[in-house]
């Protein structure tokens, strides 16, 4: 419990580090690292329910996009400055490292394996997006035809 709080407030850091990096200012640099903090909360959560990491990564993405999606519109800001920062957190940081280490020590049979753990997350993040980009945008879709309907 205690490891995952760590984990949870160190995304928050980690985000808000890239969030000063990449010059974000006033409100948004908080709710631009709270989106890290949440996108690997959900990431920490779906892990009692999912035992697959893939799994874990699509969901925090999906979390993640969704949360990017509705923040952007509030805050009248591009979507992408809530997605790349929250993204920081899932980055297969370890599954690229491992990979590059085999590749350079000749080792190609657990090159290749952790090679595939890093598309597999990347695919599994690619697919929380587009999943939670459609979703919004069907929402929104319907909101609009409410909204137009009852005008």
């Amino acid at each position: 419990m205690i490891h995952d709080l760590i984990q949870i407030i160190a995304a928050f850091f980690g985000s808000l580090g890239f969030a000063i990096l990449f010059n974000i200012r006033g409100k948004d640099l908080f709710w631009t690292a709270f989106g890290g903090l949440l996108d690997w909360w959900v990431y920490v959560l779906a892990g009692i329910w999912c035992t697959g990491d893939a799994f874990r990564y699509f969901y925090a993405a999906l979390f993640l996009g969704i949360y990017s999606e509705f923040m952007a519109r509030r805050r009248k800001v591009p979507t992408t400055v809530y997605l790349v920062v929250g993204f920081i957190p899932l980055i297969p940081g370890s599954a690229l490292f491992m990979t590059m280490n085999f590749a350079f020590a000749e080792e190609w049979q657990n090159c290749v394996h952790y090679g595939l753990v890093a598309i597999n997350t990347a695919v599994a993040i690619a697919g929380g997006i587009v999943v939670s980009m459609v979703l919004v945008n069907i929402f929104f879709s319907i909101k609009r035809k409410i909204r137009e309907q009852s005008s």
